[in-house]
């Protein structure tokens, strides 16, 4: 929320009492950033970026290395089976 701005009422009473969508900056604020402030957002961001990625550094080594060589034997019975079709297959 942008504590800077403050919404504006109209001043007629027989109008609607509704908010304008113009807003009226309040002279006592700084209106600039500070750096510290820019820093907290930045190290915010971070953080929050590092506490959503995937875990994958901390992943156990001996099931990634299981998952590997069952994706590889797969593949090879793959490339087998489908040279034996190649072979198997009637000539034109």
């Amino acid at each position: 929320m942008n504590t800077l701005l403050a919404p504006q009422r109209r001043d007629e009473p027989y109008q609607r009492d509704d908010l304008l969508s113009d807003t009226l900056r309040l002279s006592s604020r700084d209106t600039r950033t500070t750096l510290l402030d820019r820093v907290a957002l930045r190290v915010g961001l971070r953080l929050l970026l590092w506490s959503t990625r995937t875990p994958r550094l901390a992943d156990d080594r001996r099931r990634h290395a299981h998952a590997s060589r069952h994706d590889e034997a797969t593949a090879q019975r793959a490339r087998a089976f489908q040279r034996e079709a190649l072979l198997l297959a009637p000539r034109q």
